[in-house]
């Protein structure tokens, strides 16, 4: 009998993913290049958008940690909106259903992402409230593991994972032998803070996104 597992239960690490699902990551700098090389310039609405969030997140941010609805809210919808993921020609999807499948024909990992995918190639998660002060890589491999499950696997799939203090990027490419690769950490938290990189960063996949969706 075929059983189902939640992901969260089964994937704790990226060793796990490696084992299960012939994961590795890519040896290549230019595996990933989208986060660094051409990012798009921020123009003065953009630019006064970021500055806007950053004056809000200090100020709710000062009464301590933030949970995840807040962090959608103040920080991450705003950024979408900057990155112009609300509007035509992408479309959001959330929650998101997804099943990975396992060399073991007997088990099925199955999991319930309540998050936000674009396009279903830009995957991108808000770490749950009670992990808020835990660092963001430590939510990787749940986020990969999704990626992992998504039903475009003819072009690379990309994602961001925030606890609302920092940001994390990463690539992944399907195959026999899947590759991934992840950005450094963006922090949102200091007064020299690092928002407008990630804006510009998220522009810059959606539009990988979009020349590969009409490819």
């Amino acid at each position: 009998m075929v059983t189902g597992v939640g992901i969260t239960d089964t994937i704790k690490s990226l060793n796990d993913l490696r084992v299960r699902c012939n994961l590795r990551q890519a040896d290549d700098d230019r595996f990933f290049s989208e986060w660094v090389d051409d990012l798009p310039e921020l123009d003065e609405r953009e630019q006064a958008g970021v500055t806007r969030i950053k004056q809000r997140y200090d100020y709710h941010r000062g009464d301590g940690l933030l949970l995840e609805g807040t962090i959608n809210l103040l920080v991450v919808s705003p950024l979408l909106e900057l990155a112009g993921f609300l509007d035509p020609p992408f479309r959001i999807r959330s929650p998101y259903g997804v099943g990975l499948e396992l060399d073991d024909p007997e088990e099925t990992i199955r999991g319930f992402i309540d998050t936000l995918v674009v396009q279903e190639q830009l995957w991108i998660l808000v770490i749950e409230s009670k992990r808020t002060s835990i660092p963001v890589p430590a939510a990787l491999p749940q986020l990969l593991a999704y990626m992992l499950a998504s039903p475009q696997r003819g072009s690379p799939a990309f994602g961001m994972a925030t606890n609302g203090d920092e940001f994390v990027f990463l690539k992944l490419s399907q195959g026999d032998s899947p590759e991934y690769d992840v950005s450094r950490t963006f922090s949102l938290f200091p007064r020299r803070h690092e928002l407008s990189e990630v804006l510009r960063i998220l522009k810059q996949l959606g539009q990988a996104v979009v020349v590969a969706w009409h490819s």
